[in-house]
């Protein structure tokens, strides 16, 4: 009598066993799900699966999550010393420069940054010397040729 309900207490707890095991197998897949979708979430969140707002909103709603809305980029002449010769625009706009070593722009999304070089007998080279964090476009250090005529920097977008 004693055998047999040795055997029913050892099967009991096997069967808990088994059930632990299962608990701790699928506990540990649904975090390996949640840090998976955490970490894409925080990488891009672009990636997420549009709901009925960010269809309504577009990319604006995407935007302003991690959106500052100004930037700054400091423009250098690589072979000249004052650089007051070359003008920047923005947007179509005359940007003052007091400072004869650099131009520095303040800028928003999806501003049109041009400079104008066609005072310049020689050619020269822009270089963008330093952007703030949230710039990501134009890259720092891009350089650009300039001969007498306007150059596009580019479009920039703001994180």
């Amino acid at each position: 009598m004693n055998s047999r309900m040795e055997k029913k207490k050892v099967k009991y707890l096997e069967w808990w066993d088994n059930i632990g095991i299962k608990l701790k197998k699928a506990l540990l897949l649904l975090f390996l799900i949640t840090f998976t979708i955490q970490s894409i979430m925080a990488l891009n969140i672009n990636l997420l699966p549009l709901n009925t707002t960010l269809r309504l909103e577009g990319e604006a709603i995407i935007e302003s999550y991690h959106y500052e809305d100004r930037g700054t980029i400091r423009i250098i002449a690589e072979n000249l010393k004052d650089i007051s010769q070359v003008k920047a625009y923005i947007n179509g706009e005359l940007v003052n420069n007091s400072n004869s070593n650099s131009i520095d722009l303040v800028v928003r999304n999806n501003d049109v940054i041009e400079i104008d070089g066609t005072q310049l007998a020689e050619n020269i080279n822009i270089i963008i010397e330093d952007t703030s964090e949230n710039v990501v476009s134009p890259k720092k250090s891009m350089r650009y040729n300039i001969k007498s005529n306007i150059v596009i920097i580019g479009r920039v977008k703001l994180k």
